[in-house]
């Protein structure tokens, strides 16, 4: 199948992930994207860098991320994700420390596809949630694609032309919701920023894990969704002593 398979938001929940690959492979879809946030939250951090590097074309540094190999980030965290970050930072070795360095913010996959955790542009906010913020990140789009996570809900929001130097308005904005399944077209004439959903913690109350296909060549994003065993991973990460909360959240995609 010709294009990408996008996902963010791993969150160290290998059975999603594992799931999630086993989804792609079955798509014969060879190139995937991972948009940050491997690692946070879960309990196998480790083996899903592993799976990523391995897996993945193209890899972005996400804020979870970055704040396991930057003490000084994780300030910003609420209680049980900082609990996370410093329990991940405890149990991985040097070599996935490493891998996590060298990863790079931005990445341009593609000539018409830039590639971000949250945000193109320094906003009043990263979470790109509605129209009036994803007006003030297509300020920073430099190419006509924008893929992005971060809010670990599925969306995709559009704008006109291709004048990266236009202001666009939220009048302006038009935002999709993504059905499972359900192609958004792209119009080449138009400017996107695509959100593929998380694939280790979904908060729109669906807990099935989220990713999506950007099919370039017929111009269309799609989401889908995949079952995953969310009672192994709610005992894995209760098992490895992590907060209840980042458990109990899985069941309710919240």
């Amino acid at each position: 199948m010709h294009g990408y398979a996008v996902i963010s938001d791993v969150h160290a929940n290998l059975h999603a992930l594992e799931a999630v690959f086993g989804r792609i492979h079955e798509m014969e879809i060879d190139r995937i994207i991972c948009l940050g946030d491997v690692v946070g939250y879960g309990p196998h951090p480790d083996r899903c860098v592993d799976l990523v590097i391995r897996c993945c074309s193209t890899i972005v540094l996400g804020n979870h991320d970055e704040a396991v190999i930057n003490p000084r980030r994780e300030e910003e965290f609420n209680g049980p994700a900082r609990q996370a970050i410093v329990w991940t930072r405890s149990v991985l070795g040097p070599l996935h420390m490493d891998a996590i360095r060298r990863l790079r913010a931005v990445e341009y996959p593609q000539e018409m596809v830039m590639c971000v955790h949250d945000s193109p542009v320094d906003a009043p906010t990263d979470y790109i949630h509605d129209p009036h913020i994803a007006a003030l990140a297509f300020r920073g789009l430099l190419k006509p694609i924008c893929l992005l996570g971060h809010t670990h809900v599925p969306m995709v929001f559009e704008a006109p032309g291709s004048d990266a130097d236009h202001d666009v308005t939220a009048a302006e904005v038009v935002a999709y919701l993504t059905p499972d399944g359900v192609p958004i077209a792209l119009d080449p004439q138009r400017r996107y920023i695509c959100n593929p959903g998380s694939v280790g913690q979904p908060r729109d109350a669906d807990p099935r894990a989220s990713f999506a296909v950007l099919d370039l060549e017929n111009r269309a994003f799609t989401v889908h969704r995949q079952e995953y065993d969310i009672d192994a991973a709610q005992a894995a990460t209760q098992e490895a002593g992590l907060p209840t909360v980042l458990a109990d959240r899985l069941a309710i995609g919240a």
